[in-house]
């Protein structure tokens, strides 16, 4: 915490401002003294001031977190919106260090889980459906089920081209969500609302490309960062991303991602690219800073980022039911498949008890494509044959004599 302001996150007027190009200090409009008397505890606002905007605006790269959760309804988020927990109360802090991981940052200062809170066994009760999800909760994260769609209520960048950055002339154009295509100083975007996350095996680490690292230009697209995890690997679970797809410049000679020099330092700054829009210049600037040598020679390639989804957790009742993964569970036979019928049961009311995607459209969520559908999570995807109700899971085999149907 050596190198950040405490007014940045105790500050309660919510009037404490930075001027962009002078190192941090203050703007000089902001009454220091009234800020000074009225420091308090941290918020959803202080925080927010820095982490909704994260890579460039709000909710630009965050897919879960944007101003909509200073004051969320309890289906966007139902910590935040349903019992008005502050960020704190999850970073839970000692010593200023402040609890909590980032899959796209190599930053810690202690991790933690849903299962710090809510246990191994966090579905509580004695019944049938109970024990299953519990069973569940080995190989999944919490948020597969319970964030089934990311960005809910603030459309996120899914795509950015810096290739395309520089064209004064160009004209953005506002797409469906009222969001602009183009910045002449940052490129090309696609945006999405309400997206549907992609799924993977992650153990809790990640591969990340560090600057200076060499890689691979023949392998398309370069990751950036990637989650570590396999079917084979006891400690990972099946776990929610975004995709962020990105076009961004190497160094051909040294094959290390670029540092461009963006924001001008002053009337005087001669190699800025949002000033003189000149890429060479930029990288050798930018180069020069990171101590880095430039050969003088750049490419643009393709770029993924893995993004986990962490936040707008929606409540029990609006998470992902049993027969939007398994298709198995979809027609007349569901848990009777290997449950023995029961009367005071309702196999077919259990397996599709869950997210509603209609009701989301009706409220003007961007979800009607997913109306109805089944393998949601993509078994095959994750290395399964098929879905594990028929195939078994990845360290079981089918009850002897079984055949699927």
């Amino acid at each position: 915490m050596t190198k950040i302001d405490c007014l940045v996150c105790h500050d309660r007027t919510g009037t404490y401002m930075k001027v962009p190009t002078e190192a941090g200090m203050p703007d000089p409009a902001v009454d220091l003294v009234r800020v000074a008397k009225s420091v308090g505890r941290t918020s959803r606002r202080t925080c927010g001031e820095c982490h909704f905007n994260g890579g460039g605006g709000e909710a630009v790269k965050h897919a879960d977190m944007s101003r909509q959760l200073l004051d969320p309804e309890r289906s966007c988020d139902v910590h935040m919106g349903g019992y008005d927990f502050q960020c704190s109360e999850c970073h839970r802090t000692r010593n200023h260090k402040i609890a909590g991981r980032s899959t796209s940052v190599p930053v810690s200062e202690g991790g933690f889980s849903c299962e710090n809170c809510h246990g191994e066994r966090p579905h509580y009760g004695d019944g049938l459906l109970v024990h299953h999800l519990n069973k569940h909760a080995e190989t999944i994260a919490c948020n597969t089920c319970h964030s089934p769609v990311y960005a809910k209520c603030k459309p996120t960048v899914v795509s950015w081209d810096w290739s395309k950055a520089g064209d004064k002339n160009r004209k953005p154009i506002k797409d469906k969500y009222g969001m602009q295509d183009y910045d002449w100083k940052k490129g090309e975007f696609t945006w999405l609302e309400s997206g549907k996350p992609v799924y993977t095996w992650y153990n809790g680490s990640m591969k990340r490309m560090l600057l200076g690292d060499r890689v691979d230009l023949d392998v398309s697209p370069i990751h950036i960062t990637e989650p570590v995890g396999s079917i084979k690997d006891p400690g990972s679970k099946i776990a929610p991303f975004k995709f962020m797809e990105g076009v961004n410049a190497f160094d051909l000679e040294h094959r290390y991602f670029l540092v461009p020099h963006l924001f001008p330092k002053g009337k005087e700054d001669a190699t800025a690219f949002w000033k003189h829009a000149d890429w060479q210049k930029s990288f050798t600037a930018g180069m020069q800073a990171a101590h880095l040598p430039y050969s003088g020679k750049y490419e643009w390639y393709r770029t993924r980022m893995y993004w986990g989804i962490e936040h707008e957790v929606m409540p029990a009742n609006m998470a992902l039911s049993c027969v939007q993964c398994h298709e198995s569970l979809k027609g007349e036979r569901t848990c009777n498949r290997c449950h023995q019928d029961n009367k005071t049961v309702d196999f077919k009311k259990i397996a599709q008890k869950g997210t509603d995607f209609s009701y989301m459209a009706s409220k003007g969520r961007d979800v009607s494509h997913l109306i109805g559908t089944t393998d949601y999570i993509d078994f095959k995807a994750l290395g399964y044959k098929g879905d594990p109700i028929l195939h078994g899971g990845r360290f079981k085999k089918l009850p002897m004599g079984y055949t699927p149907q």
